[in-house]
């Protein structure tokens, strides 16, 4: 994203992101209670809820500090009375209407700016916490192997028994 970036190009890829995200939600819900056993799925549910209702507004609240600490450094506030600044620091929009009451091409450049950078630093920090959980799920998961042999001992059945009984089903 640019400050040249148009609105379609923004909704366009916010709108490819949401989809992402509510497809990788579910799917991550999903995964995680189809192991569970029936007696403890009402437990498996109440977690996987308490940590949507606790993830959002602590990801809200920490991405929204790195983007306004990330537009904060970018401004620049040269020669603007500290009223004005005070309030272009307050938000983007604050900002944006500071420039416009000023008839300052360069405030106006200045908010832009910094708020794209800010969106770019999120945006960034976003991609970490992904990556992140990438490398924690593949480090720590376990994965669906093949049977070893105590379980296929246990159960009386290796392949062969698996065999039979799809012949005898077929």
């Amino acid at each position: 994203m640019t400050v040249a970036s148009g609105n379609a190009f923004i909704a366009t890829w916010t709108a490819i992101t949401g989809v992402g995200f509510g497809l990788a939600l579910a799917t991550a819900a999903s995964t995680a209670l189809v192991d569970l056993p029936k007696d403890r799925a009402g437990v498996g549910s109440a977690v996987m809820q308490a940590v949507q209702k606790a993830g959002a507004p602590l990801s809200a609240a920490i991405l929204g500090s790195v983007l306004s600490v990330a537009y904060h450094s970018q401004l620049d506030l040269t020669g603007l009375p500290e009223p004005a600044a005070n309030a272009v620091r307050s938000s983007v929009f604050a900002g944006l209407a500071v420039a416009h009451q000023t008839g300052s091409a360069a405030l106006l450049d200045s908010v832009r700016s910094a708020f794209v950078h800010g969106t770019d630093a999120m945006l960034w920090v976003c991609a970490g916490v992904g990556m992140a959980g990438i490398v924690l799920a593949l480090a720590f998961l376990p994965w669906r192997a093949a049977p070893d042999a105590q379980a296929v001992a246990a159960t009386g059945r290796g392949l062969e028994g698996a065999e039979s009984q799809h012949e005898r089903v077929a």
